[in-house]
């Protein structure tokens, strides 16, 4: 009887402690602020990943406007 408990409580085991693993080592992603120029409402913020930065060739936008590192709007944030 102790043997049965053993050989199917020891896998079950494993598989939780694998799942938990599995959440627990989940890597953080960076986020930042990025601004973008509304004809509306004006200047807003929004965040993005760490893939918007200030080098690379393909624009970075937000529902088709052009993102940008701070409120004055001069850096543009790009990604490669």
């Amino acid at each position: 009887m102790k043997t049965k408990l053993i050989k199917f409580m020891l896998p079950a085991f494993a598989i939780v402690l694998a799942f938990s693993f599995a959440f627990a080592s989940e890597g953080e992603t960076a986020s930042q602020i990025a601004y973008y120029n509304h004809p509306i409402l004006g200047v807003q913020s929004t965040m993005v990943g760490s893939e918007c930065g200030q080098g690379g060739q393909i624009a970075c936008q937000f529902n088709g406007y052009q993102l940008y590192a701070e409120p004055a709007l001069s850096t543009e944030l790009r990604k490669n």
